[in-house]
């Protein structure tokens, strides 16, 4: 019967006390052969980097992962079964039982903080922005560089009971966007920490994985070395305190009232610790030792804190700045509560009213606005309409200013005005493109000179021809033009004479030079248009006798010389 209710409490124990108890069956095997490191978990013990252990607690620690200087400080008394020296951890040798500012863990090794607070050493190499005054010895470590708003922002998946799991500061998952956050002790517990190679150069080799993007062989090595850790510290104090003789326990008792004399001294004489001039707040309830304490002050005054449910809404304010609701009860945040809502609701109301007022008025401005638009929307409509119109007669006017200015007598089109030539001679309009060969601008014009096609050009055969041209100009103006005759040229006796070429007079004032026609092809022209019947009939009239003896403006005396008749 006995037999049976020990394999039903056994069947009926949780599997965390079952791997326990057979890591203490374990551990008390094989407990002279293994040490572990309560920092890395590892088990691996070299000459550069041993694994020792405190002989007041018995943790056990790599010199490598605690920062321990074998010139200074002093070696363990288990390194070696010759060894005499004792050595104490930092908090034994202060005589305190330390709390994480960190974590809510209990366990562990810790170091001590320029401001006199303690942390564990694995909290204080994983929480970013945690830092060391000295890198090699890993203390003082240093938390003002850290920002005050991480302390309580997250809650940690891992822990058991919640009125911690706000307490200290969590980690993330190192696995790009995963959301998990913990504590670095709890992921320890639960095998997820882990450390970069040191042939790897990093900036930062400490990484830390949820249960699901951790390794799930490495986190079951991990997991089990950390509770045969746990049953090792354990074992190892009764074990030590039955083997060690009453002078070797005098020996190290007498050895570790001296460190702790000489720490109290040190602590007394040390400056105080830089701190930021403006206040930090800090959240009352992410804090575990104020927590432990408020819990043992409620057991000494027989509340119970069960019957009250955690609230972790008032850690993080809302973004409106409004505080969440609470339950109704007489309790002085209760109150608070209440009056700070009428206050707010009688704001609120005011706002309101407010607003309302606006909204009315916007309203009223909104109607009148379409009044006037659809006014506008009207006059728009007649202004197309008219502008319909104007366009049309625009349209129609144009095209008859374009047939009352003329059209170019080659194209026979009206388009270009403003590039259109009048010929002085056949009265005519060219464009410039439509001319042969074409102009790229409009030629000058002066009192002396004057512009007259191609065709006007080879139609004067004679001077007399031209002269007459130029006398009919609309300005009045006369020019007499020179013939320059061609040099003489030496002709040989047995070549025939050249034919006779016929000047043909410049069609433009200036950059073109005079061509010359011979007499064999003169017939080949092609026959003039009708502007060359206009110029026939300019013909140079015989002048008139004298009559013009008195200027009808002045009463003066003249003659044709300086006279000019009107018609009448």
């Amino acid at each position: 019967m006995i037999v049976q209710m020990t394999v039903i409490l056994k069947l009926e124990m949780p599997q965390d006390s079952l791997i326990l108890e057979k890591s203490q069956n374990w551990s008390s095997q094989k407990m002279d052969h293994i040490l572990i490191c309560c920092v890395c978990l590892g088990d691996n013990s070299e000459d550069a980097d041993e694994i020792i252990q405190c002989d007041n607690c018995g943790i056990t620690v790599h010199e490598g992962c605690y920062g321990v200087d074998g010139e200074s400080d002093s070696i363990m008394s288990s390194a070696s079964e010759n060894s005499t020296e004792p050595w104490f951890c930092d908090a034994c040798k202060c005589g305190v039982s330390p709390s994480c500012e960190l974590c809510p863990n209990q366990d562990g090794i810790f170091k001590e903080t320029d401001a006199g607070r303690w942390v564990h050493i694995v909290c204080a190499l994983y929480v970013p922005g945690v830092a060391f005054g000295d890198i090699d010895k890993l203390r003082p470590v240093t938390l003002t560089e850290m920002n005050y708003s991480k302390y309580g922002a997250k809650e940690c998946s891992f822990c058991e009971d919640p009125r911690f799991a706000r307490t200290g500061v969590c980690i993330s998952c190192d696995a790009g966007m995963c959301r998990a956050y913990f504590h670095v002790t709890c992921a320890q517990k639960e095998g997820l920490l882990s450390e970069a190679a040191a042939e790897e150069d990093i900036a930062d080799p400490f990484f830390a994985y949820c249960k699901q993007h951790a390794d799930r062989l490495d986190r079951k090595w991990k997991r089990k070395n950390y509770l045969a850790l746990q049953s090792y510290c354990k074992m190892s104090l009764q074990e030590r305190e039955k083997q060690l003789s009453p002078e070797a326990q005098a020996r190290i008792n007498a050895r570790l009232q001296q460190y702790r004399a000489k720490a109290e001294l040190a602590r007394s004489t040390r400056p105080q610790a830089w701190v930021p001039r403006e206040k930090l707040p800090r959240p009352l309830t992410s804090s575990a030792s104020a927590i432990r304490k408020l819990m043992r002050k409620a057991e000494l005054m027989g509340i119970s804190t069960d019957i009250f449910p955690v609230d972790n809404s008032d850690t993080s304010s809302s973004v409106d700045g409004r505080r969440k609701h609470k339950q109704p009860a007489l309790t002085a945040d209760f109150v608070n509560y209440y009056f700070e809502r009428n206050m707010r609701m009688i704001q609120i109301q005011e706002n309101m009213a407010e607003q309302k007022n606006i909204k009315d008025k916007l309203e009223n401005e909104q109607e009148k606005l379409h009044v006037e638009y659809n006014k506008l929307c009207e006059s728009l409509e007649e202004l197309q309409n008219l502008n319909g119109k104007l366009r049309s007669e625009g349209q129609g006017i144009w095209a008859l200013l374009g047939r009352i200015t003329g059209q170019c007598g080659i194209c026979k089109k009206n388009h270009d005005q403003h590039l259109l030539l009048l010929c002085d001679t056949c009265k005519l309009h060219y464009h410039l493109g439509c001319l042969d060969p074409p102009l790229t601008r409009m030629p000058r014009k002066t009192k002396n000179s004057y512009w007259q096609c191609s065709e006007c050009d080879q139609a004067g055969s004679s001077d007399m021809e031209a002269d007459m041209a130029m006398e009919t100009l609309p300005d009045g103006t006369k020019r007499s033009r020179r013939q320059i005759k061609e040099p003489v040229k030496f002709v040989p006796q047995d070549m025939p004479p050249e034919p006779k070429k016929i000047p043909i007079r410049n069609t433009r004032t200036r950059g073109r030079k005079r061509s010359f026609i011979p007499e064999e092809e003169k017939h080949e022209e092609r026959i003039p248009r009708e502007r060359r019947q206009r110029q026939s009939v300019l013909q140079k009239k015989p002048k008139a006798e004298d009559l013009r003896t008195e200027c009808a403006t002045c009463k003066g005396t003249g003659d044709n010389e300086n006279l000019v008749r009107y018609p009448s």
